[in-house]
């Protein structure tokens, strides 16, 4: 009966386990969403400057990034310069 025990304790993960899954599962989760809308930016700015992607990322993204921005940097500065208000 012990031996079945101990085999049944290494088959179930402990609480801590399966907090620690549950925390890197929710950050995969809000890094794969922080992509999705990384490139729903990216297509929509696109789209609004009628510049196909490609060329949107040479002409707009790539400048800023190799001036020292980030990504997100980069987007939110185009959307506020292409969307100002009147």
């Amino acid at each position: 009966m012990k031996n079945t025990d101990k085999q049944q304790g290494a088959l179930w993960p402990t609480a801590e386990q399966v907090e620690e899954a549950h925390e890197e599962l929710k950050k995969r989760i809000l890094d794969e969403e922080l992509q999705c809308a990384r490139r729903e930016a990216v297509k929509g700015l696109a789209m609004h400057l009628k510049l196909d992607r490609k060329n949107f990322l040479r002409l707009w993204i790539r400048p800023l990034m190799e001036a020292g921005a980030t990504l997100d940097v980069a987007l939110a500065s185009i959307a506020r310069s292409c969307f100002q208000p009147n």
